[in-house]
């Protein structure tokens, strides 16, 4: 039998089927709600389920009840709890740009070619080919240009589903910013639930994976490796945000990156 080794704080009650299924997760939906059963290498999440062991069972149905959950008949507890809240901020404001400039720098080095990272450093445009990577690249540099300066909702249109991925990754870009609207909230003590309702509002995805994670975005509602980064940033810890960072860049082909490029982008 699997161990539970988490249990998202985001999970309703329901009755999922399979809709895909990787490696390391099995993702499920009822109606328009999804769930996805992890392995570690993925970890917890407001709608993850965490469990151990080296690979996933061969899972058609998930059955979440009030204490309890069951795949294909397996029942398991839904314990222990994922907490998805953001993490407490104790960083000064120097601290804190120190932190983002050493994240900055990890992306620019490490992410992958592919990734929007070439919002941060034009010489990784060389990563993309003639045509319509780099045609798609300049909407994503003229929306970011359109979002620093406050047309959030005319950015976040231009680029909400576009890109390739499992995930495209204008939506990753905009996970990655409504989780730094909230940070930013966290930090600064101010009232940005107005930016947020109109990132959100254009964004808004009728790709399951991407609308869930916009949905958790919009929560402030954080994953494992997100919340790590978050964590490290928050306490303005300069040396730690960069092996977070990294963690998180290594989620998907380019799925961590972008997120990654997104709260940057917000919290900068």
């Amino acid at each position: 039998m699997p161990r539970v080794l988490s249990f998202g704080d985001r999970i309703p009650c329901g009755d999922y089927r399979l809709l895909s299924k990787f490696d390391d997760a099995l993702n499920f939906t009822d109606g328009g709600r999804l769930v996805a059963v992890v392995t570690e290498r993925v970890g917890g999440g407001p709608i993850n389920i965490e469990l151990g062991g080296p690979s996933l069972p061969d899972a058609e149905r998930l059955e979440v009840r009030r204490g309890s959950f069951s795949l294909d008949g397996t029942v398991l507890p839904c314990r222990p709890p994922y907490d998805s809240a953001l993490p407490a901020a104790a960083a000064t404001p120097e601290q804190m740009r120190q932190a983002l400039r050493s994240v900055q720098s990890t992306v620019i080095a490490a992410a992958h070619p592919k990734s929007l990272a070439f919002l941060f450093d034009e010489s990784r445009l060389g990563g993309l080919r003639p045509g319509f990577e780099m045609a798609m690249a300049a909407k994503f540099r003229d929306a970011a240009a359109d979002m620093a300066a406050g047309k959030l909702a005319q950015g976040a249109a231009a680029v909400s589903g576009l890109g390739w991925g499992l995930t495209p990754c204008g939506d990753d870009f905009l996970a990655g910013y409504l989780w730094g609207l909230h940070a930013r909230q966290r930090l600064d003590g101010k009232d940005l639930s107005k930016a947020i309702t109109a990132v959100y509002g254009a964004a808004r995805s009728a790709h399951p994976l991407s609308a869930a994670f916009l949905d958790c975005a919009r929560e402030g509602r954080c994953f494992e490796k997100l919340r790590g980064l978050l964590a490290a940033l928050m306490a303005g810890d300069a040396l730690d945000a960069p092996r977070r960072a990294r963690k998180l860049l290594a989620m998907g082909e380019t799925s961590g990156a972008d997120t990654c490029v997104g709260l940057l982008a917000a919290l900068n």
